[in-house]
């Protein structure tokens, strides 16, 4: 019997509740599809060893997350069961009333919560497992690559996992509804109905007061948090994080009463149609409901911010591939990490607190410089000399290769601290000019660029004696860029004044993950002859290659080259290294394949990601909005038959009933999105400037994301009060 009341409990909530049940399923779906990762059919067609880290890698991340979306989902679960346990008191004093024991009705609750569970898992995992094969396609796309050899993958273990987090959510939600049930006195479930909710209305000079500091609060975290940036998480971010919860909770706690008191005032309004029933029905939840308003506003902030950051790093890992990776492969020479750099500010720390481990320290750094003088010495500073000469094969698989020097020197040069003060530009970060402000512009040689141009199909430019052109590839620095390019400026550089030619133009001077090559001088090779012979020497050079064979014949020719010229000494071999590297002649080597699979496994860890927090915690939020709502609805049937006895027309309740469902689900998600504006827009400012990436499209495509999956829970909360009113009146009292 007990069982059979269950089943009949069960299908009566799934019809009245089918928000809840939806969100489970999708939950369950969700969890499996995003954990099941590294068991999708695309890593059938990936054959190289960074494609298969980059899914490892994924899946970690995920796993890492999974642990918090579980906390998100078992809390949306606990929470829904509280109304669902709230609005059958009644019930549940009837089963008590009539001799049921109290165990009896808390094994009616269990059986119920297995019935919902296991259907839950069923649906949301066949939901889940077809939406998995979906993410292989959609990762194929990420890679950019096609679908060859699909296959239907099961994953046992996102299954496991699956299965436990839900099974624990479940049991302790059984547990919440047992305990709830057996605490519950028979006076109090059978009176539940009876009982009005207070919702006083707070004074109207209180409620002012806290609405006027709730806005002052929240201006006050957006300005530090504009004024700090979010380049470090320092005391200036932590308090505007503080201020901005404090402020958003005291905002949802002040509001309602406030609104209620200027609205009573507006008599046209207040007292027109059925605006004073509905004002009162939104402060009435608001006044009881505040914490969990701020809450879901949290949520939806952290959710909208997500996905935009989310959905602009994905632009930046996508827009500058192309060109990033215009030469099949770069060795680079960083010597100025051996020789004359040194950490000023350091060394004077060091001096005061161990001066002779400051001497140790200047001692090595001019040992170093010294072997990298030498070793390069020998070879005049040519890196391609070097690997021409010593790496075994080197005609057989390079078609081409150019070496590109970069110098800064000091003495008789600007600093692109004087050029910014002079042009009064930025780079849009105060970390980024702070850096850039010591340092000697950067100048190339006109015969090593047009090389460089070449080798990328480019035309040459032409830069006469005494003159100079600006190369610019890194946005962050275009406006300074094109003030040092304009006809009539002069620059120093060791020495000598130049004059612009008007010319700038932007050409990556070496394959790389992000392109950084900005407001470069491009001067006369006699200005390089110049600054040589006053000693300047290469703090960086490239040397850029393309094959004869394919990229990944040629990747692995290279690597074996530069294993047999510069063999890695015992301990480097045993960590995995497959050359020795050094200041000079090669620190490091970036392939133009490698960037290709990190930019493909970067677009596909954040774009997995963005997409599972995002979606998780919005219909998260959505779904507790939605059950508050229908549980609000009915608890405030008898308030909605008063109305029909009086002769309110079943538009003006329905018409009620949609306003109060629009204002309960878009204020917390107005002040959420104007929170996250400020973040997203201080994070763009930060480091999508930086890179040429527009926050304009993230965030257009958080709108739409955000108004399919909320708007759609919002009608459908809409259309199911509708039909709770509908179903308990009748058309006869709606006329």
């Amino acid at each position: 019997m007990l069982a059979r009341l269950a089943l009949r409990n069960v299908r009566r909530s799934v019809r009245d509740y089918a928000v809840y049940f939806v969100t489970l399923v999708f939950g369950v779906a969700v969890f499996y599809a995003f954990n099941s990762v590294q068991g999708q059919s695309i890593l059938f067609d990936l054959g190289t060893v960074g494609s298969e880290t980059a899914f490892e890698l994924t899946g970690r991340f995920l796993g890492m997350f999974s642990v918090l979306i579980a906390c998100v989902l078992g809390f949306l679960v606990v929470y829904a069961n509280r109304f669902l346990v709230r609005r059958r008191k009644a019930e549940f004093g009837t089963y008590l009333l009539l001799g049921m024991r109290p165990w009896q009705t808390s094994a009616i609750v269990l059986m119920e919560t297995a019935c919902v569970g296991c259907a839950s898992l069923a649906v949301g995992l066949i939901a889940g497992i077809a939406l998995s094969q979906g993410l292989s396609f959609l990762t194929a796309g990420l890679f950019g690559i096609a679908m060859a050899q699909y296959r239907f993958v099961f994953s046992p273990d996102a299954l496991v996992q699956t299965l436990a987090c839900f099974a624990c959510i479940f049991a302790v939600v059984a547990l919440f509804n047992t305990l709830s049930i057996r605490r519950f006195r028979l006076i109090d479930l059978l009176s539940a109905h009876a009982r009005n909710e207070r919702s006083p209305i707070r004074n109207p000079w209180v409620g002012l007061a806290g609405f006027v500091a709730a806005c002052a609060l929240l201006a006050w975290a957006y300005v530090t948090l504009v004024e700090n940036g979010l380049m470090e998480f320092n005391f200036e971010f932590w308090k505007a994080t503080a201020l901005m919860l404090v402020g958003t909770l005291l905002f949802f706690w002040s509001a309602s009463g406030f609104a209620v008191c200027v609205l009573a005032r507006a008599r046209g309004v207040y007292y027109r149609g059925l605006a004073m029933f509905t004002v009162r029905q939104v402060a009435s939840k608001a006044n009881t409901a505040f914490l969990s308003l701020f809450a879901v506003c949290v949520m939806l902030f952290f959710s909208l911010t997500v996905f935009s950051v989310g959905a602009g790093f994905v632009q930046v890992f996508t827009g500058s591939v192309e060109e990033s990776t215009q030469f099949d492969a770069t060795c680079t020479a960083n010597v100025y990490l051996g020789t004359d750099f040194v950490d000023e500010d350091y060394l004077a720390e060091m001096r005061e607190t161990d001066p002779a481990e400051a001497e140790d320290y200047l001692r090595r750094k001019e040992e170093t410089a010294r072997q990298v003088r030498d070793a390069a010495g020998q070879w005049d500073w040519s890196v391609l000399g070097f690997l021409e000469s010593e790496v075994p094969g080197w005609d057989g698989f390079v078609e081409r290769a150019v070496q590109v020097d970069l110098y800064q020197f000091a003495e008789g040069s600007d600093t692109y601290g004087d050029l910014l003060e002079r042009f009064g530009a930025t780079t849009g970060s105060q970390v980024q000019d702070d850096a850039l402000r010591p340092q000697a512009v950067c100048v190339v040689g006109v015969s090593q660029f047009n090389a460089v141009r070449e080798l990328a199909g480019q035309p040459p430019v032409d830069v006469p004696e005494g003159r100079y052109a600006v190369d610019n590839a890194a946005d962050a620095a275009e406006g300074l860029s094109r003030a040092m390019a304009q006809e009539g400026t002069q620059i120093a550089v060791g020495g000598q004044t130049l004059d612009a030619t008007g010319e700038c133009v932007r050409q990556a001077l070496s394959t790389s993950t992000l392109v950084s090559d900005g407001a470069v001088l491009v001067v006369p090779d006699s200005t390089v002859e110049s600054l040589r012979a006053q000693g300047a020497v290469p703090y960086a050079s490239y040397v850029d290659i393309d094959y004869k064979v394919d990229r990944a014949e040629g990747d692995r020719l290279l690597r074996e080259g530069l294993a047999a010229a510069l063999p890695p000494e015992a301990g480097q071999a045993s960590a995995g290294w497959g050359f020795a590297t050094s200041p000079w002649p090669v620190s490091t080597l970036v392939t133009a394949g490698e960037v290709v699979e990190q930019s493909g496994g970067m677009r596909m860890m954040i774009t997995y990601l963005a997409l599972y927090i995002g979606f998780v915690f919005l219909i998260a939020t959505a779904a507790i909005l939605a059950i508050q709502q229908l549980s609000e609805t009915s608890d405030s049937l008898p308030r909605y038959r008063v109305l029909a006895e009086l002769g309110c027309d079943r538009r003006m309740v329905f018409r009620s009933l949609g306003v109060q469902v629009a204002v309960y689900f878009l204020a917390p998600l107005a002040l959420a999105a104007a929170h996250a504006v400020c973040a997203v827009g201080v994070i763009g400012q930060s480091v999508f400037l930086q890179l040429g990436v527009s926050v304009t499209g993230p965030i257009l495509l958080t709108v739409a994301f955000t108004a399919v999956i909320y708007g759609s829970y919002l009608l459908v909360t809409y259309f199911a009060s509708r039909g709770i009113v509908r179903a308990a009146l009748g058309r006869r009292l709606l006329g």
